[in-house]
């Protein structure tokens, strides 16, 4: 429950933040042209809070935070006294009307600017993109464990999401890729990663798996360390320093997958194999139970052996934190913005050309999730996630369909050619057409949310 009342509360925070500031742009821009804004809304529906400032514009808050909406005045829209003809939005000129629209989406691209930069001063808490064991094609292409990946493609790798980003956009298409890496000598080596290998029919959220790209975890052996004689392991017979090798009919090679064991259990009895002194041995433990510390968790009541000091002490200098002073973090933040603009318009052309799968749209719900699960990571990694969100909002608005900011814009510039003003009914039409699509695409984002939520 918990979870879910974040998941709400940041996805209002972020949704509330991204629409005020996108539709403050096409409000700041029309009060530069003198145009008279009738309502500024923050959401959609009827308003549940409202207030007229001095120039007569109501501010209003809808309960439907999903959007929002300036509302000029327009003759198109009302009768318009003939004194206030010049106040009116389709009384100013082509560039003029361009510029309200396309302010909305720029400001979203200042926000993300800001974001990022205050992101890098703040500083982000990072792990060096470091390898654990490589397996499948990352193995046979020579990877090797504790290689440190420097460039990915020809750009530089600081984190995993930047080796993510460009392993999944390579994947989609199948394409070999140059990989540069430490290795744990300390030497700089280039090594092909074989991405025509991968089966045509891998899905996107698949990829990284087939590749076999495993992050550097502190080696735990799964042996058992101290455990407590009230709790159902140790009560059923096992003891410090059994190995364990199998839990039901999962066969277990150390601790990581002694945990993804234990959470697939939904009952008992478990059996468990183990070794000790050399003897393969058996017993069962007749079920899990409440963890103390947690109730909404069951355990079985182990824990492994400590790592080695010289493995903590390895994964602690792998440990660092993203940041630059406040001069140095304005082109970082410029950076920043052109790898994740270019990489998102290059996956949203791989969705319209049928090359990247509709799974990958993602809706509230995911980004109430993520919002929260950033939030909980620290104030810049929400920083990060919010100017993500952002940027694709602003590159979105300016897709040419009617009931977005690119659609409004492809109206004026087809009015300029044309020599005079669309029609309404046309405009009608294609606002329908464009709130079809818009609905479209929203319920399967909802369908996908919901069937991730439930897988």
């Amino acid at each position: 429950m918990t979870t879910i009342l974040g998941s709400i509360f940041w996805l209002i925070i972020t949704l509330g933040v991204l629409v005020t500031f996108h539709e403050l742009g096409h409000f700041w821009m029309g009060r530069l042209f003198k145009v008279k804004v009738i309502r500024f809304c923050v959401g959609f529906g009827k308003p549940i809070w409202s207030r007229f400032d001095k120039h007569g514009t109501e501010i209003a808050v809808a309960p439907i935070p999903l959007g929002g909406y300036v509302k000029f005045l327009d003759t198109r829209d009302c009768d318009v006294p003939a004194e206030d003809l010049h106040y009116t939005f389709n009384s100013k000129s082509y560039w003029q009307k361009m510029l309200i629209m396309i302010a909305g989406p720029v400001f979203n691209f200042i926000l993300a600017f800001f974001l990022y930069w205050l992101m890098f001063v703040v500083g982000k808490n990072e792990i060096q993109p470091t390898l654990g064991e490589p397996t499948k094609i990352m193995q046979t292409a020579g990877f090797q464990a504790k290689d440190k990946l420097k460039r990915v493609d020809g750009e530089v790798i600081r984190t995993w999401s930047d080796v993510s980003l460009n392993l999944i956009t390579a994947g989609i298409d199948r394409r070999d890729i140059e990989i540069e890496v430490e290795t744990d000598s300390g030497t700089l080596i280039n090594r092909i990663l074989p991405l025509s290998r991968i089966a045509d029919g891998v899905a996107e959220e698949d990829l990284i798996e087939h590749i076999g790209l495993k992050g550097y975890r502190i080696p735990v052996a799964a042996k058992m360390g101290e455990l407590d004689v009230e709790l159902p392991a140790a009560k059923a017979g096992l003891q410090t320093g059994d190995e364990l090798v199998q839990i039901n009919e999962i066969k277990v090679g150390d601790w990581y997958d002694v945990v993804d064991a234990i959470g697939k259990i939904k009952r008992g009895p478990i059996e468990v194999s183990f070794v000790r002194d050399g003897d393969l041995q058996q017993l069962t433990i007749p079920d899990l139970m409440q963890d103390p510390d947690n109730p909404g968790k069951k355990i079985l009541g182990i824990r492994p052996i400590q790592p080695t000091q010289a493995d903590q002490a390895y994964a602690q200098s792998l440990l660092f934190k993203l940041s630059y002073d406040p001069i140095a973090a304005v082109p970082e933040a410029f950076k920043q913005i052109g790898k994740i603009a270019s990489k998102s318009v290059e996956m949203m052309w791989k969705l319209v050309t049928g090359k990247a799968s509709v799974k990958n749209l993602s809706g509230p719900i995911t980004i109430a999730q993520v919002a929260n699960d950033s939030a909980s990571r620290g104030f810049a990694w929400y920083l990060s996630f919010l100017a993500l969100v952002s940027l694709s909002l602003g590159i979105i608005n300016l897709v040419p369909i009617p009931m977005l900011d690119g659609g409004q814009m492809l109206f004026l510039t087809i009015e300029k050619f044309k020599g005079s003003p669309l029609t309404e009914q046309f405009e009608m039409k294609a606002q329908f057409i464009g709130m079809f699509m818009l609905i479209c695409l929203m319920s399967l984002a909802f369908y996908n949310d919901i069937l991730r939520s439930v897988s």
